[in-house]
């Protein structure tokens, strides 16, 4: 009976570690950075651990036994220093204020686990392959814990490697494998949510956001509250488009597509939105910048079009398009700011293309988006 109620108490945690798990495949699709990922998940598997000392199996007074490392381990070993450490941490407070003789060996422990963990991320797991072996080891490894009953009394030491070792060690095998297997199966479906999603927000030619991703993107731009700074659009288009894919065929016309967007990608900054609207359409989205910022890379643009001409599949193709360029303050509602590029773009168009016109937005439309005062 006994044996069987210890077998229990560390059978209960691994379950609830299970569930927990779940949380992941949602942490994962909704956090934006991976590195809050693994804050959230060391958190998720700090607690765990904390709930598994809830309920230990005391050997004598101030030795407590549960199954707080197999949680440490793992999460070093999917999640990485950051949610190791995190769940160490966790982890090790709790333990402090336990207090007993068992402090020191179950902190000891802990550090075991978590240096297992994050040996078996950078140096087991690429080497290794199958189903279950991979997480078997992972077991194995975290088990190299037990080895700390060696720090305790002789007469303790014998009853824990006796009684209680084969058991902590069966349960980190068994529960390695679950976690790990769970774990794996959430990191593939959300890597396919987060790649079905990605793909339905870019353009599938020119890897561009579509025009709908640019609508949900400019909606969730700000602007910085430096004064004479603001954002500025760019509508653009490929000037006798339609010549070059009666001339050169289609497959050629989505070569010099590709060959428009990477040119004028290579200008912008990383948090610049670029969108192709449609067929020769593309837009462009650039904040906290100056007036004379925005004309002069409307101007960048124009000219790396324009400059020199495309080879594809052995075609020289001459190049130009023509730029319509905005530039507000404060933030106007997408359609006002849309609405005024659409129409320098025309300007530039009744110009004779291949140039860059301004137009600036009218007073009088509403602004969306108050700037905050500036002390």
């Amino acid at each position: 009976m006994a044996l069987l109620k210890t077998i229990l108490g560390f059978a209960e945690p691994i379950g609830l570690a299970i569930l927990l798990v779940y949380a992941y495949g949602f942490v994962r699709r909704s956090v934006g950075s991976y590195r809050q990922v693994c804050m959230m998940m060391g958190l998720v598997f700090g607690l765990t651990s904390l709930a598994g000392m809830m309920s230990p199996v005391e050997m004598s007074e101030g030795i407590f036994v549960d199954m707080r490392n197999l949680f440490i381990g793992v999460a070093a070993a999917f999640f990485g220093v950051i949610a190791g450490v995190i769940t160490l941490v966790m982890a090790a407070t709790a333990r402090f204020y336990m207090g007993g003789i068992g402090v020191l060996p179950g902190i000891m422990g802990m550090g075991v686990a978590v240096v297992a963990g994050l040996t078996w991320k950078v140096w087991v797991r690429p080497r290794l392959t199958g189903k279950a072996m991979p997480y078997l080891v992972l077991g194995l490894m975290i088990s190299a814990h037990l080895a700390v009953a060696f720090v305790l009394p002789a007469a303790m030491r014998n009853k824990f490697l006796i009684e209680l070792a084969p058991i902590l060690l069966v349960a980190n095998l068994v529960g390695a494998l679950l976690l790990g297997k769970l774990i794996r199966r959430e990191e593939i479906l959300a890597d396919e949510t987060i790649r079905l999603l990605s793909a339905a927000q870019r353009d599938h030619l020119t890897g561009l956001l579509n025009r709908e991703a640019a609508l949900t993107r400019y909606e969730a731009l700000s602007i910085s509250a430096r004064p004479d700074t603001g954002l500025a659009m760019l509508c653009i288009d490929v000037d006798s488009f339609k010549a070059i894919n009666d001339t050169h065929g289609h497959l050629r016309g989505d070569q010099v597509l590709v060959e428009i967007a990477e040119r004028m990608n290579a200008l912008l900054r990383p948090t610049d939105m670029f969108a192709r609207m449609s067929g020769d359409e593309f837009l462009i989205v650039v904040t906290d910048l100056t007036r004379e910022q925005a004309s002069a890379i409307a101007d960048r643009c124009q000219k790396s079009v324009s400059e020199t001409p495309a080879m594809c599949d052995g075609a020289q193709i001459d190049l130009s398009v023509s730029i319509g360029c905005t530039w507000a303050e404060e933030k106007p509602a997408f359609a006002e700011l849309r609405d005024c590029a659409d129409q320098a773009l025309y300007n530039a168009k009744e110009r004779g293309r291949n140039c860059v016109a301004h137009r600036a937005l009218p007073v009088t439309q509403g602004l969306s988006v108050a700037r905050p005062a500036v002390a």
